[in-house]
């Protein structure tokens, strides 16, 4: 509960471990206990007691509404987007079984809000794979519905998925020099489980250097096309900015060493080649 607070009070320094225990018992958050009676807060305990008191610190609202509002909330970080805790509304993930599954075209529109046209696109163009059944039913891999959904907030921009392809190419190219480095940390001895754990973790540091490279070069790549930052610099006061501050660096030297030494250092002579017979 101590950490719970010192985490939460620099937004609410009025926090403390009475008020979360009188929430507790007006049953606004109910965080697990173990055996021996400790309270052990989860990340949603803690999002949910977050939502709690911004509602009272903005909202000014009582207690059993806030309770009302939590209870008919069919997700949380939706609501912390709504009531403004939240400045962009998070981008919802699918549960595992959800993932897991084929699912026909037909149910698409429902399950996430886009047309059948639209998934048709995404399959024109490689972004995703539509599976043929054995009743020529066309059918959609659960894994793809975090790349539908980018797309259609995409989409909202004008980029469609034609658009996209880049990325596909990208992709493609991009896998083969994941494989090699992840299939390197395989081991034989390890379990299926430890094995999908283990590439879990390395892929998602790969991934995130590789994004952070790819992010800061197209955003250098655009800054520099619409700003033209370096073609507009004047190079020639930079120059000479770095031939003084040399100059100075040079001059500093020479008088630590003079003062050091109590002797003048000779000047340096440039090397001369003499000229061949």
């Amino acid at each position: 509960m101590g950490q719970v607070v010192n985490y939460l009070r620099g937004a609410y320094p009025d926090l403390s471990n009475s008020k979360i225990r009188f929430l507790e018992d007006e049953g606004l958050i109910t965080p697990h206990r173990t055996p021996k009676g400790y309270r052990q807060y989860s990340k949603e305990d803690v999002d949910r007691l977050e939502v709690i008191l911004h509602l009272q610190k903005t909202r000014y609202m009582p207690l059993n509404v806030i309770k009302q509002k939590l209870d008919s909330a069919t997700d949380l970080s939706t609501l912390a987007y709504e009531v403004g805790l939240l400045s962009d509304l998070p981008m919802k993930s699918e549960p595992r079984e959800t993932q897991q599954k084929l699912h026909p075209i037909e149910d698409i529109p429902d399950l996430l809000g886009v047309e059948i046209s639209f998934i048709r696109a995404l399959a024109d163009n490689d972004l995703i794979r539509l599976i043929r059944s054995p009743q020529n039913r066309e059918l959609v891999d659960g894994r793809d519905f975090k790349i539908i959904r980018l797309c259609s907030e995409l989409n909202r921009f004008h980029i469609e998925p034609r658009n996209l392809r880049q990325y596909v190419v990208s992709a493609n190219r991009e896998s083969s020099m994941f494989e090699q480095v992840l299939i390197s940390m395989i081991s034989s001895d390890d379990s299926d489980d430890e094995r999908n754990k283990k590439l879990e973790r390395a892929f998602n540091k790969l991934h995130d250097l590789t994004d952070g490279v790819h992010t800061a070069l197209l955003k250098n790549r655009v800054f520099e096309s619409l700003n033209a930052v370096v073609e507009d610099a004047d190079l020639d006061s930079i120059d000479d900015e770095i031939t003084r501050a040399e100059a100075a660096k040079q001059a500093e030297s020479a008088s630590t060493q003079t003062s050091s030494t109590g002797v003048k250092p000779l000047p340096q002579r440039r090397a001369t080649r003499k000229p061949r017979a």
